[in-house]
């Protein structure tokens, strides 16, 4: 029985490996009918990070915009752009869908959780960041006397 165990997680790992690079093929597939780069599916084949260009590159190519959004949440990357980056996209053709989901990542994306409660105190990382004052949370190392009890 015990042999069996890590033979069935192996199994399992292998069989959600697959379809999430399955996913990945699929819409690589379509962007390559689509008439997109060779250089850009071959990324989306491996489940790559697309950069801005590549995503002129693919609205060029007229690839629908619900496939190049469901790649993107597929990979789960976050975007921060500057105002210039956005006229550049809209130039190359990206539509406002693409933009306002690239807008919208740095939310979407999981941030891991840094803080913790001990007792009645909250502690974030190691006493700075916006939680360094305050009665949750005079931050690690920092009592009520920091800075004289005072703020």
């Amino acid at each position: 029985m015990k042999i069996q165990l890590p033979l069935f997680l192996a199994l399992s790992l292998s069989v959600l490996n697959g379809c999430a690079s399955q996913a990945h093929r699929q819409t690589a597939l379509t962007a390559t009918r689509y008439g997109a780069p060779p250089e850009v599916v071959r990324k989306m084949e491996r489940g790559d990070r697309l950069a801005l260009a590549d995503l002129g590159l693919l609205a060029q190519a007229h690839v629908p915009d619900d496939d190049v959004l469901a790649y993107m949440r597929q990979t789960n990357v976050s975007y921060r752009l500057k105002t210039a980056e956005i006229d550049q996209l809209r130039a190359q053709g990206v539509s406002d869908r693409i933009i306002d989901y690239l807008l919208t990542t740095p939310v979407r994306v999981v941030r891991p959780f840094r803080g913790y409660v001990r007792g009645r105190a909250w502690y974030h990382g190691f006493g700075h960041g916006g939680f360094g004052h305050g009665y949750y949370g005079h931050g690690f190392g920092h009592g009520r006397s920091h800075h004289g009890g005072r703020h």
